[in-house]
């Protein structure tokens, strides 16, 4: 195959889409990226502050490893392309284990994983004196800085303020037609990564993704202040150019763009509440005052990254004498694919951590042929895990 004669097409100009770039860039394809805003990282990707750092459970499972190795990847991304000289950050987090089942979960998760002292190890974390998960390389960052760098090395034909409103699989020749608001794209790959916008696509709205709200709060860098990111439930960042955030509420159901000053205030209390001897000595404030930010991310079902070819349940055998015969013959589900789409959605809260990871396996599947990574994390991320599910609980006929 000759690589420099192929076209792709990548949809959405956040943190996902920058790193489906990234991973095309290393496989020399001339790609275009399109997105209906303005500039990249206009959405949760353009909040002040963010923290990377892998989610982890008790035992191992295809989960954790993911987020485990998603996190080691982006180290190697970080060091290998000098990040830290060009993206505003400070290293270090703490993950507060403040009850009895968050030490259970996490002390073992250590253990486990086997994760090795550098990477993380159980820690007293100073202001609470609670015991805490250390990150040593975990961030907080500027998820801003952090996408327009990636974009930077990988250096894509960008189209702003282009909108992607349908496209088409040709059969014939395998192409792929993009009608945009700017005009007609023809391609030969095409990575959708537009957040939650999937429900305008009829290929695509049959997945379970949610859009959820957060807003965080903004705050000028008190004195004294925390050398490292804070998660305890929610979170504080490191100050980064004389500011914190503070963040983030969580609500899948009211969607309003307004920021809502009640929950500042709670987001306030609650900091308040679980690291006293860090806020006392700030002096009272009025956190309804201070600047907020209301931006969406879409979250899966399960709660974990969607990244793999996207099914093609037009082609999709739904009839019941279809359906019955694999019960009967304890046969596995046949599904179609877009052989040439792929799909990266539902980073949810931890797109910054994940998104370089899941794209180099979404790219990987689909030019290579190959995983990267084991089959049960594969699996996992694969779309088609939501259609295997509906079939079992009989939701496909």
């Amino acid at each position: 195959m000759n690589n420099e004669t192929k076209i792709a097409v990548v949809v959405g100009a956040g943190i996902s889409g920058a790193s489906i770039c990234f991973a095309l860039k290393k496989r020399n394809i001339q790609t275009i990226l399109i997105d209906s805003e303005l500039g990249p990282a206009r959405h949760a990707s353009g909040n002040p502050i963010g923290v990377i750092y892998p989610f982890l459970t008790k035992h191992k499972l295809a989960e954790s490893e993911f987020s485990l190795a998603a996190f080691q990847y982006f180290l190697s991304v970080w060091d290998e392309f000098h990040l830290k000289s060009f993206v505003p950050h400070v290293d270090g987090i703490y993950f507060l284990m403040d009850s009895e089942e968050a030490y259970d979960r996490y002390s073992n998760a250590l253990k486990s994983h086997q994760i090795p002292t550098h990477v993380a190890n159980e820690k007293l974390e100073p202001f609470s004196g609670l015991p805490a998960i250390f990150f040593p390389y975990g961030k907080s960052v500027s998820p801003v800085d952090l996408t327009k760098q990636i974009l930077t090395i990988s250096n894509p034909e960008t189209k702003y303020s282009c909108k992607l409103l349908s496209w088409e699989e040709l059969e014939s020749d395998s192409k792929i037609i993009c009608q945009t608001s700017v005009g007609e794209i023809q391609c030969d790959y095409l990575f959708l990564s537009q957040g939650f916008q999937f429900a305008r696509d009829p290929r695509s709205n049959w997945l379970p993704l949610k859009k959820v709200r957060g807003q965080i709060l903004k705050f000028p860098e008190q004195n004294p202040t925390n050398a490292h990111g804070i998660l305890y439930g929610d979170y504080i960042t490191s100050a980064i150019n004389g500011y914190q955030v503070l963040g983030a509420t969580f609500d899948e159901f009211k969607l309003e763009e307004n920021p809502r000053p009640e929950e500042s205030i709670l987001l306030w209390e609650k900091l308040t509440s679980k690291l006293p001897k860090l806020s006392e000595k700030w002096g009272q404030q009025n956190p309804s005052l201070f600047p907020t930010r209301v931006s969406y991310r879409t979250q899966s079902q399960d709660r974990h990254p969607i990244a793999g070819k996207l099914p093609n349940i037009s082609k999709l055998d739904l009839t019941v004498k279809y359906q019955n015969l694999l019960k009967v013959g304890k046969k596995h589900m046949e599904i179609p694919y877009y052989e040439s789409v792929g799909i990266l959605n539902g980073l949810g809260s931890r797109g910054l951590t994940h998104a370089l990871y899941a794209a180099e396996i979404l790219v990987s599947s689909i030019f290579e042929g190959q995983n990267i990574t084991s089959e049960s994390i594969f699996k996992s991320l694969k779309p088609d895990r939501f259609l295997l599910r509906m079939w079992k609980r009989e939701q496909l006929t």
